[in-house]
């Protein structure tokens, strides 16, 4: 019986204990949960946090804040394959290839001067065109208030836009190009106004340097009795001022983005400090000074004066239009 009794009371104790060890564990493991879970949370807010450091919010004149989706560089959404092509995509790869197709087409005798004409109309177009309208925005803010007038960008479900074609036509087009953080009917009249104009000015940005570059192949040529030396020497800085005007778009358009370089700060703002670093430390305004090296060297590889007179006139007028603008 002693025995009986020890035996199950050894049993019953080593069962306590169990119990009380599993009674103990419990807790522990339910803290050891709680930690998991405050450490999943926490990294779950710095993330967000993240997150929200990388985002760019736009501020409107009227108050309304809204997050700025990131969008591509002009060259990048026409040429590269991977990016998704629209209806103007395609309108301005066929002008293009209709400027090119022209030069292959015309007499000899008519290339320089039928190329001179279209390259100062798309010249007039930039100076003049896009900076009679940034006056126009700047100063009334007449291409805000034309939309909001017109109602373009308003569902017409609503029953408010007459234009319900055009709002289809213009909702594919931007959600196209825009696939993240971006909203067609979420998105404040100002930020979409100011994607139409970007691609008016993709269309006059790629015709002006398409129709310079093709009116510089119509004048190029060697002159007469260059040695090789000159020939080399004249190819090799020409080629050089090319790829440093290359380096100055591309690190002007790192630091001010297609916000600055498309003249944003005409239909908003952001909340967001710009560092001017790089090549703006080298001069001002380097993308109307030193950003035109490159039409010298196309000048010095062409070896024509015409090419280098025009040049001359282009970027005259580019200072008049940062000077006026």
């Amino acid at each position: 019986m002693s025995e009986q009794a020890n035996s199950s009371g050894i049993e019953s104790l080593s069962n306590g204990l169990r119990e009380r060890n599993a009674q103990t564990s419990k807790p522990i493991g339910d803290r050891e949960v709680t930690s998991q879970s405050l450490e999943d949370k926490l990294q779950v807010e710095e993330g967000d946090a993240a997150d929200a450091e990388k985002k760019t919010f736009g501020r409107t004149p009227d108050g309304k804040v809204f997050t700025v989706p990131p969008t591509r560089d002009m060259v990048s959404q026409l040429l590269s394959p991977s990016e998704p092509k629209n209806i103007s995509d395609i309108f301005v790869l066929a002008i293009l290839g209709c400027h090119i197709l022209l030069l292959w087409c015309l007499p000899s005798s008519f290339r320089i001067a039928a190329f001179a004409v279209i390259f100062l109309f798309w010249r007039a177009s930039y100076n003049i065109g896009i900076g009679w309208l940034l006056h126009m925005q700047s100063n009334g803010r007449t291409l805000v208030c034309w939309a909001k007038k017109s109602n373009i960008f308003v569902n017409p479900s609503t029953g408010q836009n007459p234009h319900p074609t055009l709002y289809k036509m213009l909702k594919w087009e931007l959600e196209t190009k825009i696939s993240e953080q971006y909203s067609f009917d979420e998105a404040p009249t100002e930020y979409n106004t100011w994607l139409v104009f970007r691609r008016v000015v993709d269309l006059i940005l790629m015709c002006d340097f398409t129709s310079y570059c093709l009116f510089a192949i119509a004048c190029g040529g060697r002159p007469a009795g260059e040695s090789f030396i000159m020939l080399a020497l004249r190819w090799t800085t020409g080629m050089s001022l090319v790829l440093f005007n290359l380096w100055v778009k591309l690190d002007a358009h790192r630091v001010v983005k297609d916000f600055a370089w498309y003249w944003g700060d005409f239909f908003y703002l952001i909340d967001q400090e710009l560092t001017f670093d790089g090549v703006f430390e080298m001069a001002p305004h380097p993308m109307y000074s030193v950003g035109y090296a490159g039409y010298y060297g196309i000048s010095l590889m062409a070896a024509s004066y015409k090419v280098l007179f025009i040049s001359i006139l282009a970027h005259a007028a580019q200072f008049a239009f940062l000077v006026l603008v």
